[in-house]
């Protein structure tokens, strides 16, 4: 019964309505019924996930509010005597946590929490010194970190804490034992992000969209989120990913993985991140082209006005039924990856964006790499109110902008006129 109550609570947990990608299938991606303490770190890694979740399920919220005190609108460790409270103690030791902290989603806090939840739920049964190794093995997966400033690595400062935390709280591993923890640990969190080095872009990205409706929870109603709620959330991941450094992603600690299995990872992490940089990219510079002229024909809409709905089928129901045919002009600089990703999709589908993109193919096509590049410049300036929508719109190419208003209007028929008017004043300017 102590098993099905733990099994019921893992799936609760992770079945929520807010997770997409945090999912119980996740979870056995990790699996390796091999090692049981990481086996126990793939099944509660994810368990807690405050911010997406918008707070704690009952179930889980009982494992951790004595340690916690909510105020000012984040979470406290409240300052607690950790001699009483042993797996608070490993869990703070591990993570380097000190009592009255505030604990912050970029900081590690989920993880700290799901690892706290696995040490108390599991303490009657299972011996410190194994659940001291899967909090380890959970604290690895704290994502994107780069070396302190005494230049010490995460995987580093991970086996000082294991030291640290077993002779301070009593614990018998040699340094064999807490060297090769570590080496799982890195190998678990590697595969934890081991998405962003898919052999298959079009892999990668679905993956990356799967992680949109989570952080965005405007996206999950399909036919109902507008032109600008969609257009954040583009915003948000491509900031993310041109911010992030790709070094970051995969780790390492004495020799596990290997050189050669780093390498290989951290080259396809690369490729992969820059060209998810640029299909976010165009995709964020139409989701600024239609944001702009519903802003200029009456304010923003829902996405459906103006591009029909995701599962429409018949001819005529979706805005690229109103395009005109494209061919790129003759040496016009495209890049043949970015190319089949807009033209044929990403591996699958999602509730609130078509796998493939034919208005993003049809404005690059017209543009060009560097051009999308540097008109995706402006739709900046236009997101942070130094330029008007009108602006925007009027520095982009006359022919493909007054296209793409046409066929707006062909689907926003209550913006018709506005629509057309643009779309008339721009082949007059020509």
């Amino acid at each position: 019964m102590e098993l099905e109550h733990l099994a019921v609570t893992i799936n609760q947990a992770m079945t929520a309505e807010a997770r997409s990608f945090h999912t119980p299938e996740h979870v056995f991606d990790l699996i390796d019924p091999s090692n049981p303490h990481t086996t126990l770190a793939a099944l509660f890694h994810d368990l807690v996930y405050y911010n997406i979740d918008q707070g704690f399920a009952p179930q889980i919220e009982e494992y951790v509010r004595s340690s916690l005190e909510p105020r000012d609108g984040a979470l406290w460790l409240r300052p607690l005597d950790t001699e009483e409270d042993p797996q608070l103690a490993i869990c703070r030791g591990i993570f380097g946590f000190e009592e009255g902290q505030k604990l912050s989603p970029a900081g590690g806090m989920n993880e700290f929490l799901s690892a706290l939840v696995m040490n108390r739920s599991l303490a009657a049964v299972v011996r410190r010194e194994d659940l001291l190794l899967s909090t380890a093995c959970i604290e690895a997966t704290i994502p994107f970190r780069k070396p302190d400033a005494a230049g010490r690595t995460p995987a580093e400062t991970l086996f000082l804490r294991l030291e640290q935390t077993c002779a301070g709280n009593g614990l018998s591993l040699d340094a064999a034992k807490m060297e090769q923890a570590v080496q799982w640990a890195v190998v678990f969190a590697n595969r934890d992000v081991a998405n962003f080095a898919e052999k298959e872009v079009t892999r990668f990205l679905d993956n990356t969209w799967k992680l949109l409706p989570e952080s965005n929870p405007s996206l999950r109603t399909q036919g109902v989120y507008s032109i600008r709620s969609y257009r954040i959330a583009l915003q948000k991941m491509e900031g993310f990913l041109r911010s992030l450094d790709p070094g970051t992603i995969f780790s390492q600690f004495r020799g596990a993985p290997s050189d050669r299995e780093l390498a290989q990872m951290r080259c396809r992490a690369e490729r992969n991140v820059a060209t998810a940089r640029d299909y976010l990219g165009i995709k964020l510079l139409t989701a600024a082209i239609l944001e702009a002229l519903a802003e200029i024909t009456g304010g923003d809409a829902p996405i459906s006005l103006f591009m029909g709905d995701i599962d429409a089928r018949r001819k005529g129901s979706r805005l690229d039924d109103y395009l005109p045919a494209r061919k790129p002009r003759p040496g016009l600089p495209l890049d043949v990856m970015l190319y089949d990703l807009l033209a044929h999709g990403r591996a699958s589908a999602t509730s609130f964006d078509l796998q493939n993109s034919p208005l993003s193919l049809f404005i690059y096509l017209h543009l060009g790499t560097e051009a999308f590049r540097s008109h995706l410049g402006e739709a900046q300036r236009m997101f942070d109110g130094s330029i008007g929508p009108g602006a925007f719109l009027d520095s982009l190419p006359g022919a493909m902008a007054a296209a793409v208003a046409k066929g707006c209007s062909r689907m926003a028929f209550t913006r018709g006129e506005g629509l057309l008017a643009y779309a008339a004043s721009r082949k007059a300017a020509r």
